[in-house]
């Protein structure tokens, strides 16, 4: 349950916040986030401040980058708990828990910009139409890790048979090549060299093709 000072200091910093923004997204995510602000005031409370504290923070760092808030309130939301706190704004532990705030952020930022990097090479995103159930697949994967390339080869595989997709021309990096191979032949799709029809075929494998 959460206190009546809380709850008057939970109202306080979410002022503060919304004065220092005039994103309406932001301004949503600041409601949306009362249950971790709260823990924040509570945890702030305790002498002297430990892991919890600083765990809390990052968690709404995390929240804010993955409702695509904007930095600035990232930056300013630790700043402005404290005052809302009241008394001196250089608690011991304002540096660590706005660094963690901030960390939160930025590591969730770069966590799902790589997500959205990783996503052009699923199928169908990576392969282009050659002719009926002929497809060109471009085996760029950036990962490294052998169950990483697996697993992507085999739903590509996977959904490529669903279409009735029979052969497949396949290029690209040594390792996620070999991988698409592999994981074709399990699905019963017969890899040739790559064409130079298949290298011209335009952007965007559809399944309108099979």
């Amino acid at each position: 349950m959460i206190s009546r000072f809380v709850d008057a200091t939970l109202a306080e910093w979410a002022d503060a916040d919304k004065r220092a923004t005039c994103s309406l997204r932001d301004h949503e995510i600041i409601e949306g986030t009362f249950s971790i602000r709260a823990l924040i005031l509570e945890l702030a409370k305790r002498e002297p401040a430990d892991d919890d504290l600083y765990d809390a923070c990052a968690c709404l760092g995390r929240l804010v980058a993955r409702q695509h808030g904007s930095p600035t309130l990232a930056s300013v939301a630790i700043d402005h708990a404290r005052e809302a706190l009241g008394g001196s704004v250089k608690a011991a532990w304002l540096v660590g828990a706005r660094a963690a705030a901030c960390e939160g952020f930025s590591g969730e930022r770069t966590d799902m910009e790589r997500a959205d990097a990783l996503s052009a090479w699923e199928f169908p995103r990576c392969a282009v139409p050659v002719a009926a159930s002929e497809i060109a697949i471009a085996a760029g994967h950036p990962a490294d890790e052998r169950d990483v390339l697996e697993a992507w080869a085999a739903r590509a595989a996977k959904s490529a048979a669903l279409l009735g997709v029979r052969r497949a021309f396949v290029s690209g990096r040594d390792e996620p090549r070999r991988a698409m191979v592999e994981a074709l032949g399990v699905a019963g799709i017969e890899v040739v060299d790559p064409a130079p029809s298949a290298r011209r075929a335009g952007p965007g494998y559809d399944g309108s093709r099979t």
